[in-house]
């Protein structure tokens, strides 16, 4: 999965087995998997610009995610690494 730094996707890959889960599971873990990859690309961008400098009060505006944010994000979608099911996912 790759989106936009707004989680909008831009490429995906689906495996054999998410092609045989229901349309519903499917669409939400697509959707989760947005999510989590536009919270990571905003934290990094947030990181990126007050390494270089920026001040929060021209950060803030920007909406971008924190790492909390991220980390609720990766919650949801992947919730207790115990409780992780066998998945289609692959890193691209």
């Amino acid at each position: 999965m790759r989106t936009t730094e707004r989680g909008l996707p831009l490429a995906l890959r689906l495996g054999e087995a998410a092609l045989q889960s229901p349309p519903q599971q499917l669409a939400a873990e697509i959707l989760a998997l947005c999510r989590v990859s536009a919270a990571r690309a905003q934290v990094t961008r947030r990181r990126e610009l007050a390494e270089n400098g920026f001040d929060a009060s021209v950060i803030r505006p920007l909406h971008l995610a924190t790492d909390g944010d991220l980390a609720r994000a990766e919650g949801q979608a992947y919730g207790n690494d115990e409780d992780l099911p066998p998945t289609w996912l692959r890193s691209v």
